[in-house]
């Protein structure tokens, strides 16, 4: 639950992966360029306050104010009831007795009932990192392009210095291209729904069918599957031998 930014970039580096340092290194920058640019280009597109996902849980919530009477403590404490229910909410702290108000830094359905009783903007009820400039920040610095090696400038100590290559053997066959799966991970095996062994499925199953243990009777031969060449069970046209031997 706490790696999943590492395994979105691992999905986005699946095939570029293969590929040499310098070409994968080139490959990820072009690919954070791009990523930055758009999403700044959508951050300054966005038309509210609050970035559009946070717009969009704004007003579902707001919907289901209809439905909640708000009696005021105070100036900032609201009482709200729904159906026998009753949250305590305090606009100036920030909380609710729901507990989602605090824990998101984001206005639960109740502190915004208590909000427009208040004829407060919802907006000044939610964290920075919920608001349209706080995501166009994040982007506003762009990544650069690294230009051509021969426009680089290397100091003389660096030039100068020989990088040869580690003293490695390459293991046999070939480089494993995916990940190994973790310990809480389950691997799941394919199983013939026909014999009930694994490794196939039941379309390329040539075994005979897998027969129920207890009073049930066995399944015949002619159940089988059948050659329609040498009409023998076991195998099929595909597999038969005397298919060479046919003539047509």
């Amino acid at each position: 639950m706490t790696t999943n930014v590492a395994e979105c970039i691992n999905s986005c580096l699946k095939f570029a992966r293969q590929l040499p340092m310098m070409t994968l290194a080139e490959f990820i920058r072009n690919m954070l360029q791009k990523w930055f640019h758009d999403r700044h280009a959508a951050a300054r597109s966005m038309r509210h306050q609050l970035t559009d996902a946070a717009h969009l849980v704004i007003l579902k919530r707001v919907e289901k104010c209809n439905y909640m009477t708000v009696n005021p403590v105070d100036w900032n404490i609201f009482s709200v009831k729904l159906k026998g229910n009753q949250w305590t909410v305090n606009l100036h702290l920030k909380t609710c007795t729901c507990n989602k108000f605090q824990m998101d830094h984001f206005p639960c359905s109740h502190a915004l009932a208590a909000a427009r009783e208040r004829n407060l903007d919802y907006t000044s009820l939610c964290a920075d990192y919920y608001k349209r400039e706080t995501l166009i920040d994040a982007y506003s610095v762009p990544i650069m392009p690294v230009g051509h090696p021969s426009s680089w400038v290397v100091p003389s100590d660096i030039a100068s210095r020989v990088v040869l290559n580690p003293k490695s053997k390459r293991q046999s066959g070939r480089p494993m291209e995916g990940r190994h799966a973790s310990s809480s991970e389950r691997t799941t095996t394919q199983s013939c729904r026909r014999c009930g062994q694994s490794g196939h499925n039941s379309r390329r199953c040539s075994n005979p069918p897998m027969v129920n243990e207890g009073p049930s009777i066995s399944v015949p031969d002619e159940y089988g599957r059948k050659c329609s060449i040498c009409h023998s069970i076991g195998h099929n046209k595909q597999t038969c031998p005397e298919k060479d031997s046919t003539v047509e």
